[in-house]
């Protein structure tokens, strides 16, 4: 098989080496992928993941088996859609069905209409009724914008002046995009936990759990980010709990979109809490989660790319899995972020000493004049697998120690709530 995964980041470069260790695959191409990934063998193409017309064309001239969609505004803007109406196999949800994550509001009436259980809401559509609402309301609350918004458009509010502020980026400053609507929710107390689903023709498989770490900095404290490291899978959620996600979460919703004519297809990744009443929705995407991909993946078999390949040719299948294993990864991020932040540090120091049995994945990476540079916002993540968090932990956390990047900052705390024995939770 020769695949095509669109995206440049972490979550790709997962992927595509993942894709890679299958034996029935001669090739992994990225669009447009990043350095690191071409120094892991994986042909990146300088194609933009919102030129549609030119990415069908190389998948055409290139006989690529299938396509798989890594970050959500392909999907959001139709890739799927265009794909198949050129004949071409992709994984991923219609332009439809991810509106499951595009619009929080149509995630909120989906769950509703199911009885899935999440957070009380409500929405607003201007500034002067949400500004109403949250005087009235008792604090904490939490307050989304109900588009797209990079996975930053949510703030979980203590008090009435930071309400309201909040309230001011979202519709006068745009700060999150051009958003229209809110939506306001009560505060759910409780450990946050993520779950991919992989959804094929007639069967669902599931993923090990993980568990992000979105705050920037120690102690979960700081503005929320893209995610500043993770682990799996989640001791603290026990096969009951699990149980309860599939059958009165996961497939209920794909129950709905199917009667509402969006048959859902590709990856659910459901963001959940696990509070004293059991596990409650936080939120949905429609696609894999970064950092979780860098964590979740190793800890698969290398048959995952032949796992897709039945999903999207309707074949029963199952997903294997390394047996006592679990995974830990922390990302560098430049100082700054999620802010404005710097630019152009040097990463040769990190890159090129890489003992083994660690992994490096690239997301805001550029090579110029043969030198790694940063130029994101999230630069990169590095990840271990071993037979305890310790051991990963361990050895994320002396490498980076040991090699230093100044104008660069990481949280010293991923994975604490297996670390400090506090898993009695579920």
């Amino acid at each position: 098989m020769k695949i095509l995964v669109i995206g440049s980041g972490g979550r790709e470069h997962a992927l595509a080496l993942k894709f890679k260790q299958d034996v029935k695959v001669s090739e992994v191409y990225c669009a447009p992928g990043n350095p690191l990934m071409a120094k892991d063998g994986i042909h990146c193409q300088d194609i933009s993941m919102d030129d549609f017309p030119t990415l069908i064309d190389f998948a055409r001239e290139n006989n690529i088996s299938w396509t798989f969609v890594g970050p959500e505004i392909p999907l959001f803007n139709g890739i799927v859609d265009a794909f198949q109406a050129a004949g071409l196999q992709i994984f991923g949800p219609s332009q439809s069905a991810s509106r499951l994550e595009s619009s929080k509001h149509f995630a909120k009436e989906v769950m509703q209409a199911q009885g899935v259980p999440t957070a009380a809401y409500a929405t607003y559509n201007h500034l002067a009724q949400a500004q109403a609402a949250v005087k009235a309301a008792e604090f904490p609350l939490v307050i989304k914008a109900d588009g797209p918004a990079a996975g930053k458009g949510v703030k979980i509010v203590q008090d009435l002046a930071s309400a309201l502020e909040f309230l001011e980026e979202i519709f006068s400053d745009n700060r999150y995009g051009s958003q229209n609507e809110v939506v306001i929710e009560e505060y759910l107390e409780g450990i946050e936990f993520s779950c991919f689903s992989l959804v094929g023709k007639g069967q669902i498989l599931h993923l090990p759990l993980a568990q992000d770490h979105k705050r920037a900095y120690d102690h979960d404290r700081g503005p929320n980010t893209g995610g500043m490291g993770a682990y799996s899978p989640v001791p603290f959620v026990s096969q009951s709990v699990f149980n309860d996600v599939v059958n009165r979460i996961v497939e209920p919703v794909l129950k709905e979109m199917d009667a509402r004519d969006f048959p859902y297809y590709g990856v659910l990744y459901t963001g959940l809490i696990l509070t004293q009443e059991g596990p409650k929705v936080i939120e949905f995407n429609t696609r894999f989660g970064d950092p979780e991909t860098q964590v979740v993946l190793p800890l698969l078999g290398d048959n995952f790319a032949g796992v897709i390949d039945d999903l999207l040719q309707g074949r029963p299948s199952q997903l294997t899995r390394e047996a006592d294993q679990v995974s830990l990864g922390v990302v560098l991020a430049a100082e700054g972020y999620p802010g404005t932040y710097q630019k152009g540090m040097v990463l040769d120091e990190l890159i090129t000493k890489l003992p083994d049995g660690l992994q490096i994945y690239g997301a805001g990476v550029e090579l110029r004049e043969g030198h790694y540079e940063a130029k994101g916002g999230r630069i990169l993540m590095l990840v271990a697998k071993g037979s305890s968090y310790e051991i990963c932990r361990d050895q994320v956390y002396q490498f980076l120690g040991q090699h230093q990047i100044a104008g660069t900052f990481y949280r010293k705390d991923i994975g604490h709530w297996v670390l400090d024995k506090r898993e009695g939770v579920g």
